[in-house]
């Protein structure tokens, strides 16, 4: 059952499929509202992820967030430590953000289970 969600404008967008390889993508800076929207929408398509899942979450074109866009993600990684899932991958090319992402993926216990990738 293939997954889409978010748009080129919403600052997000899912590919692929929960239960097999899910590419989640993440870009620009975050208004309140596409945080809020990401938070909702992340909701619907974790939950699903099974031991066989593959993640992807790219993370390359993602400014540094303020309070509200580390929010949506901390809720997104907090649910992700909760779901089962094989491996996930993300990347970034932005120093800024991934030092913010790395804070936030120990914040949520995800430290061990997310790795960066070039």
């Amino acid at each position: 059952m293939p997954s889409e969600v978010g748009t080129d404008v919403a600052g997000f967008r899912t590919t692929g499929s929960p239960q097999s390889s899910l590419r989640v993508e993440v870009w620009g800076y975050w208004t309140p509202e596409i945080a809020q929207s990401f938070t909702r929408d992340a909701a619907t398509f974790v939950p699903k992820l099974t031991s066989a899942s593959a993640l992807l979450i790219d993370a390359t074109n993602l400014k540094p967030q303020a309070v509200e866009g580390q929010e949506a993600l901390r809720v997104f990684f907090r649910t992700l430590a909760a779901a089962s899932f094989d491996k996930a991958a993300l990347q970034t090319d932005n120093v800024l953000t991934r030092m913010q992402l790395t804070r936030l993926l120990r914040e949520c216990g995800l430290d061990g289970r997310v790795g960066f990738e070039r």
